[in-house]
């Protein structure tokens, strides 16, 4: 039996999220192999090893429980092992983890912070690694990268908190006018993203990035359809893709679902994406082009637009995509034939059998 960590929780604004996310990948871990084991994060930045109900973990109830806090020890060396530690009855003692599956999205978990610290204590971990997640979770970064590896991106500014009204009128001048998209740079699932289509909503929509960030990502509003691939593997290894998605809004706004009641209040996803053969093939081809310009592995959601004249144009990167009942990777793997729980298998199994991360680089 393979004991898999499961990170969940988290300081960022995406807390809430996670706790979605590691909901149904619990349930969707095949238990035939796989054994949990609940590490939740509290708001605080707290660690925790929580072996309560399940059904308090989406709830954040888990909390309310008396939970073990837990820490982690660095080391690598045969003689100086790391690893989990959990402390209870005022005594310290190792917590068995082969694997971490982090499910933590934003800033403190998907940003390259929790990569490191794993790696620095040599604990095997799913998904991107430290530089991967670095970059994606930054637009800007990102955008830089995906442009130079040939995948057009939208023209994107960069503010910082206490930019002059000068700065802040120039962004929207180089990214072609009104209207335009104010993101937090390190930010994700649509939390504090706002469409500005003129000065006063501009102002807004600055006030609200500027809370959750320091920096922030002024782009250019692209016209046309959001779709996006689900990639598993690296450039070293391969990689594979499920199918492509399309976003359809429903209502107003953009894609938000995440911060509606409903997952589908003013939404409607639909895959495969409904795309002429050959925008298809260009897609995909975008999709993995960034996915191994920006050094991804393990899985990842690369999302793009696609213009009404057909050209493909690069948004952003989810290095740990939502992985809720109702999120788009798991729908992109299971229409393509995969359910999710064959697809975390297929993860860790390709994570234990070669932790390429720690290994030498040699030179032949």
């Amino acid at each position: 039996m393979i004991d898999v960590a499961v990170l969940f929780g988290g300081i960022s604004t995406e807390h809430d999220i996670s706790l979605k996310s590691a909901d149904n990948v619990i349930r969707q871990l095949p238990r035939d192999r796989f054994r949990p084991v609940l590490i939740g994060i509290d708001r605080d930045g707290a660690w925790f090893h929580y072996a309560g109900d399940v059904d308090d973990v989406v709830t954040g109830a888990w909390e309310e429980h008396d939970c073990n806090p837990v820490v982690l020890i660095p080391g690598r060396g045969e003689g100086a092992r790391g690893g989990f530690l959990e402390l209870a009855d005022g005594e310290f003692s190792e917590l068995p983890v082969d694997v971490v599956l982090p499910v933590l999205h934003g800033q403190g978990g998907e940003d390259g912070t929790v990569q490191g610290a794993l790696e620095c204590c040599g604990v095997p971990y799913v998904g991107c690694g430290v530089m991967a997640s670095a970059v994606c979770m930054d637009k800007d970064a990102s955008h830089r990268i995906a442009a130079a590896a040939g995948v057009r991106s939208p023209a994107c500014e960069v503010l910082y908190r206490g930019a002059s009204d000068e700065a802040c009128a120039a962004a929207v001048k180089r990214c072609g006018g009104f209207p335009v998209f104010v993101k937090p740079a390190r930010g994700g699932s649509s939390i504090g993203v706002s469409k500005a289509a003129d000065e006063a909503a501009y102002r807004e929509a600055l006030a609200q990035a500027f809370a959750l960030d320091e920096k922030v990502a002024v782009e250019e509003a692209i016209t046309g359809v959001e779709v996006g691939c689900a990639i598993m593997g690296d450039a070293v290894r391969g990689t594979e893709m499920g199918e492509v998605d399309e976003i359809v809004i429903t209502g107003d706004g953009f894609f938000r679902i995440h911060l509606e009641k409903d997952p589908g209040a003013n939404t409607e996803l639909r895959c495969p994406a409904d795309l002429p053969s050959d925008v298809m093939v260009r897609v995909r081809e975008a999709g993995r082009t960034v996915y191994e310009a920006l050094g991804c592995s393990g899985f990842a959601r690369v999302d793009l637009f696609v213009t009404p004249e057909g050209e493909v144009v690069f948004n952003e990167v989810n290095s740990t995509p939502g992985l809720t009942y109702y999120s788009r990777f798991p729908q992109m793997m299971r229409v393509a034939g995969r359910e999710l729980g064959a697809v975390l298998a297929e993860l860790i199994d390709a994570e234990l059998a070669v932790d390429f991360r720690s290994q030498p680089n040699t030179l032949s």
